[in-house]
């Protein structure tokens, strides 16, 4: 008896097993970089912020100078600002991240329970014993 089928079918696993390592890998390095930029980009989102308000001055001061009425202008126009803020959630960054993090998390355990249905039918594919073949019959001429 040959130990070829045995053989093939450790390596059809390995191979599997270093596909699903794969996978893993990418998760958890996309996982780090999602972690990252959420971080990195509160960070920008308050630098840009700061960067819009100092303009936001100084505009104002330069209306001010050119335009007698440009005060009641910008009164307008902060009005406007608060509620822009006010609309876009300013502030709520931290519970759209969670978000984010509730929804990978439950297409996470999708994704595990999916593997786990394909390891069961991988398992149930192996065969039981080694079945000998008949040798093929040799054509007349």
């Amino acid at each position: 008896m040959s130990d070829k089928p045995k053989k093939d079918m450790d390596i059809a696993r390995k191979i599997w097993l270093a596909g699903i390592g794969a996978y893993g890998r990418a998760f958890d390095d996309a996982q780090e970089a999602y972690s990252k930029v959420g971080k990195e980009t509160a960070k920008i989102f308050e630098d840009l912020v700061g960067k819009g308000e100092e303009l936001e001055d100084k505009v104002a001061e330069t209306a001010k100078a050119y335009v007698p009425s440009a005060g009641k202008h910008m009164a307008t126009v902060e009005d406007r600002m608060e509620r822009m803020r006010a609309a876009l959630g300013f502030g709520e960054v931290v519970s759209d991240q969670q978000d984010r993090i509730d929804t990978l998390e439950a297409r996470l355990e999708d994704i595990e329970g999916k593997l786990d249905e394909i390891l069961k039918a991988v398992n149930a594919l192996k065969p039981k014993a080694t079945r000998t073949r008949k040798p093929a019959a040799k054509k007349s001429s």
